[in-house]
């Protein structure tokens, strides 16, 4: 038998660690109170954000714990990218409340590198759905004996209390509709060119 290769061109990563442990009653209760004072609708889908009324979450005091722990897991993701990490910083850190059926409608992050989230309160179903760059382009699918990571589509993960995603900002991504109230933190990172 001729010798097989196969190489696996241009991977996304998706990194993730658990972080349950920082989430406490007191943090969720000031992220609520963050959102109702600076509420806006932003998207066309039902979710309220501070992405333009309150962008910089990460810089409170009161959320030092999980900015930390979102650095660990961007040290996982430099681990693996084996990206640069000089000049790496948040652009900016924002949160998202989705009441029961609040949902985010297929999105990417233009003008950053990375990006994040980190769920507060949330009920742990799998309703964060990645898509694959290639969904629309490619228009005659192959049927598969099995799916798996390699030729899918779509992947779904849940959102669990605590942990933190981090991934390429170009990546498109959605949320399924809450079915109970589901709080998040998003951020941003990029290079600081100065």
């Amino acid at each position: 038998m001729n010798s097989v290769f196969c190489d696996v061109l241009f991977p996304t990563f998706v990194v993730y660690t658990e972080n349950e442990n920082l989430i406490t009653k007191k943090i969720v209760n000031t992220s609520r109170d963050i959102i109702t004072e600076n509420i806006d609708k932003p998207f066309h889908s039902p979710c309220l954000s501070t992405v333009k009324t309150f962008g910089n979450v990460l810089d409170l005091p009161e959320f030092i714990e999980i900015k930390n722990a979102i650095i660990n897991t961007l040290s996982a993701y430099i681990q693996r990218t084996r990206i640069v990490r000089d000049n790496l910083k948040f652009s900016g850190s924002w949160l998202n409340l989705y009441n029961e059926h609040g949902y985010q409608d297929l999105h990417l992050h233009s003008d950053s590198m990375l990006s994040g989230v980190f769920y507060l309160k949330s009920d742990g179903n799998k309703d964060l759905i990645f898509q694959s760059p290639y969904h629309f382009f490619q228009a005659n699918t192959p049927d598969f004996e099995e799916h798996n990571l390699d030729n899918c589509r779509n992947v779904e993960y849940a959102s669990k209390v605590g942990r933190c995603f981090i991934f390429p900002s170009h990546l498109m991504h959605r949320t399924l509709p809450a079915t109970s109230e589901r709080i998040s933190l998003s951020f941003n990172i990029v290079y600081d060119r100065k």
